[in-house]
């Protein structure tokens, strides 16, 4: 499945559009921001079926050695074994480790280069109920006079990792986060496709897990995190967002019966302050509000279930394994990418449209990288 499915990406319209945007940005370096993403989704499906290839490589040397049963000499044999134990194991270390099931895991200390923080995706069609044209904002500066006619579909993909920068034992750990969310005019090719928007979100947070911490602790949250987060959408004025907030988030988790999994996490958040002149969205915290609850819901690593809800927007998640869409002849634990359906309603959804209402459907697929 995984070979049929790396062949079917590696050949389609996707991976070579995206392929011929990064040389074009990469000659001509007028589109900067373009060739920035789309190294970042290359990277993204790179490391998604990289990783599953080289444990299928290995899945073949060993069955080569069982199919020499019967059929070579037991020296012969022997010497497939000892060389497929001497093979170096690739997926040992991935690049990125996937997020662990459990909140108390996603937060244990790691030696991992790179962990999934939030949700990794690529939405190949997204759409929306209504373009924001010509942003607008209080302030003079960041009002927005020329309209650009965007068109309402968007390729829109997240990247979103952390690593592990300091243990302090039973004490916390320091992580660094990053998340990109991009918005690719991918079907806008009378305009060359442009990249309508990058978010980036850069973060510092301190993670402690209660339990570690006082183990005879009755009923309390699974972790407690700290940080210090930065939003911006890298742009210059008229159209430049960003805002910088400290948070804390409590999180628990419940366990039920057969591999059933319940997480809340509850964020709350206070906006540091800027200079009045220059702050692009001065009522920012208007329409994102003082904090956001997230909830996911998860079947025995299969299937996830989840929703984001701030002041005045949500944000549902859909993720799957392939083959509960398909006939694969795969059971649900043999999957490396899931199908992602996505539904947001409000605002928000980019830092452009942090005061511009709307609804957005896409599709695609999530990348857990099991």
């Amino acid at each position: 499945m995984t070979a049929r499915l790396t062949a079917t990406l590696t050949s389609g319209t996707l991976y070579r559009s995206l392929l011929h945007a990064v040389n074009k940005a990469r000659k001509t370096l007028v589109y900067p921001r373009l060739f920035a993403s789309c190294c970042a989704l290359l990277l993204l499906l790179q490391l998604q079926f990289v990783g599953a290839a080289n444990a299928a490589g290995q899945n073949i040397q060993l069955q080569t050695c069982l199919d020499m049963q019967g059929k070579e000499t037991s020296e012969n044999e022997l010497d497939c074994y000892r060389q497929a134990a001497q093979t170096p194991d690739l997926t040992a270390r991935p690049f990125m480790s996937p997020r662990a099931h459990g909140l108390a895991k996603e937060w244990a200390p790691s030696s991992a280069p790179f962990i999934a923080y939030k949700q990794n995706y690529a939405l190949l069609y997204s759409r929306s109920s209504q373009t924001n044209n010509a942003p607008t904002s209080p302030n003079p500066l960041n009002q927005v006079l020329t309209p650009t006619v965007w068109d309402n579909r968007d390729l829109k993909f997240q990247i979103s990792l952390k690593h592990d920068l300091l243990d302090f034992q039973q004490y916390g750990s320091l992580w660094f986060g990053y998340t990109q969310l991009s918005f690719w005019q991918f079907y806008d090719s009378a305009n060359s496709r442009p990249l309508r928007e990058n978010n980036y979100e850069p973060e510092f947070i301190y993670s402690l897990r209660s339990r570690d911490l006082v183990p005879s602790l009755g009923p309390s949250p699974s972790i407690l995190n700290f940080g210090i987060v930065h939003q911006s959408n890298g742009q210059p004025n008229p159209r430049s967002r960003e805002w910088n907030r400290i948070y804390i988030q409590p999180g628990l988790e419940v366990n039920a019966d057969e591999g059933r999994r319940l997480v809340l996490l509850l964020r709350l958040w206070k906006r540091i302050k800027v200079d009045a002149a220059t702050d692009g969205n001065p009522d920012i915290t208007h329409f994102l509000g003082h904090g956001d609850i997230e909830v996911r819901y998860s079947r025995d690593k299969n299937w996830e279930i989840s929703a984001i809800a701030r002041a005045r927007s949500i944000q549902l998640d859909w993720a799957v394994p392939w083959p509960f869409w398909l006939t694969f002849p795969a059971s649900f634990g043999e999957h490396n990418t899931n199908v992602h359906v996505q539904y947001f309603s409000g605002y928000g959804e980019s830092l452009t449209d942090y005061n511009h209402k709307h609804h957005t459907w896409g599709v695609g697929l999530t990348f857990p990288f099991d």
